[in-house]
């Protein structure tokens, strides 16, 4: 259910984010009538049914989207576009990938502060990694992932071996 809710405030946001981009490259001082009379059919027909899925949400629920929206209207051009092309490879995902980052995302939260810490740190130090290094680390643990347990076991004790002559 955490999912389908995560879901829904995505489509909405990014629902609203779209609707306002192509607005905001019009005229600025349009009034929503005049918004409203510039969008097609289906841009209508898509916004009425996102409002009525809005409004069978929780006050609870439309406040977090709002609030949402709002941070999102607060950043720069350039962050808006990263968030929608996270967005964008969300929605290509497959069903089982979904669910996957679900409980990734579930994993990752029930650590505790500090390991969380550590994991986003990690996750920096990567981001600005050369493609290359990049490459390599990932075709790395491509390989771990395949290794059997004791295949990992006996590769640790090595390292750990090899280590200790230092």
């Amino acid at each position: 259910m955490k999912s389908h809710r995560i879901i829904v405030i995505l489509i909405m946001v990014s629902m609203l984010i779209c609707v306002q981009q192509a607005l905001h490259g019009q005229q600025n001082a349009l009034t929503p009538e005049e918004q409203w009379s510039h969008l097609t059919k289906e841009q209508k027909d898509a916004l009425r049914e996102q409002y009525r899925a809005f409004k069978r949400l929780r006050p609870e629920q439309q406040q977090e989207i709002r609030s949402r929206l709002g941070q999102l209207q607060r950043m720069d051009r350039r962050e808006r576009a990263a968030i929608m092309d996270s967005y964008a490879g969300y929605r290509k995902m497959t069903p089982q990938q979904r669910q996957q980052l679900e409980q990734n995302y579930q994993r990752f939260k029930a650590l505790p502060p500090e390991r969380q810490q550590q994991l986003r740190e990690q996750y920096r130090k990567f981001q600005h990694m050369s493609p290359e290094r990049r490459a390599r680390l990932l075709e790395n643990f491509r390989k771990w992932q395949e290794l059997t347990p004791e295949e990992r076991a006996r590769l640790r004790r090595q390292n750990a071996r090899k280590n200790n002559f230092f």
